[in-house]
């Protein structure tokens, strides 16, 4: 961890000298490195150290672009793209492109993930009272998509169709005839799936800004089928729905508490490992993702942010979910704990976003996680 705070603050001297000074004739070479904020498209070359309970330690190169359109009102959201590749100490591989692209005023809203994985991770089952033992490796290649388009019909009030597609490849158990999971008639997919949804999807959106939002709530609805007419092997349904809330305690200074509600449920021929899971870098911080599975997921947590210097802030989070087949077999003694520190540095002054690196810690694990922009 310590490591990978240097190699960012070695990259990151604009910081120190203040990133408007840089001549706007600069080389190709010292713009990929250090852009002036204010050109209209800025890109950053990074070097990645990752790290989370599902891969152990990793490292690879990330390319992130964020960009205005020209002519754009100050309400536009910056647009960004970013594509990262990384190689865990697991033998994981994990390619990524990511975009989220805001037209004049965000009036339309395009967002999108391609991904690539080669990896090897641990499937621990279904149920909320889950441990290590119930745990098994399996080893998969995988291709997906999730993309969401959206219109403004209102004022932060958007509609539109989303996408998800995934890929299942090349599955092997590492117990191979001896797996509990493999071939298991209550599970779906195990040998390898082809799942295809689409479905409508809602945003309220009043965030002052997508990437460090001070103020404002962001809500997104999206519900999916899935089924042969649209190219998926099961059918099923799932629903999801994320609420957020920022208050701006002090907006100069940047202290903002986050306030964010998830909601995840499926029904029917849901193949395994998209069963909503308990854990990932996003909320839950801090547990093995799927290490608690379930047909209904809700998790709360609550996150307080502040900037300590122009290029570092600090933040803290509390959390708590469960899982179960229903909301109404949740009990009190079923929650799970979350706790979490992070710190955040400053890359793109233009847009206010960050680089964050959180720790967080859950009943009987914990794991770290290096992200590009804040959790929620």
């Amino acid at each position: 961890i310590h490591l990978f705070v240097l190699l960012l603050l070695a990259i990151y001297p604009s910081f120190i000298q203040g990133q408007d000074s840089i001549s706007t004739k600069q080389n190709f070479w010292n713009y990929m490195i250090n852009p002036d904020s204010t050109h209209h498209f800025r890109t950053k070359i990074i070097p990645i150290l990752y790290s989370s309970p599902e891969t152990s330690f990793g490292f690879g190169a990330g390319l992130i672009f964020n960009w205005d359109f020209k002519n754009a009102t100050a309400q536009t959201f910056s647009s960004r793209a970013q594509s990262s590749f990384i190689y865990t100490l697991n033998s994981q591989v994990n390619w990524k492109t990511s975009y989220a692209v805001f037209t004049n005023s965000n009036k339309f809203v395009f967002k999108g993930i391609f991904s690539y994985n080669l990896f090897p991770q641990f499937f621990y089952g279904v149920g909320n009272d889950l441990t290590k033992a119930n745990r098994e490796l399996f080893d998969y290649k995988q291709v997906y998509i999730d993309l969401n388009n959206r219109y403004r019909v209102f004022s932060g009030i958007y509609v539109g169709i989303d996408y998800f597609y995934k890929n299942l490849y090349d599955v092997s158990w590492a117990l191979g005839d001896s797996s509990k999971f493999w071939n298991n008639p209550e599970l779906y997919g195990t040998n390898g799936y082809k799942i295809s949804g689409l479905g409508p999807g809602l945003t309220f959106d009043t965030r002052d800004n997508a990437l460090y939002p001070n103020k404002g709530a962001y809500l997104n609805f999206s519900f999916l089928f899935f089924g042969s007419p649209i190219g998926s092997q099961y059918q099923y349904r799932s629903f999801r729905m994320n609420l957020r809330k920022y208050i701006s305690i002090n907006k100069q200074k940047r202290r903002v508490l986050g306030i964010n509600l998830l909601g995840n449920f499926s029904w029917n021929q849901t193949v395994f490992n998209q069963i909503p899971a308990l854990g990932n870098d996003e909320i839950m911080r801090g547990y093995y993702s799927g290490s608690f599975r379930g047909y209904s997921y809700i998790a709360l947590q609550v996150e307080w942010r502040m900037q300590i210097w122009s290029f570092l802030g600090l933040a803290a989070w509390l959390g708590a979910g469960e899982v179960g087949n229903s909301v109404k077999e949740y009990t009190w003694d079923g929650i799970k704990p979350n706790v979490g520190i992070g710190i955040r540095l400053l890359y793109d002054k233009a847009s206010g976003a960050n680089l964050r690196l959180d720790q967080g810690f859950g009943e009987n694990s914990n794991g770290f996680y290096l992200g590009i922009g804040e959790a929620f």
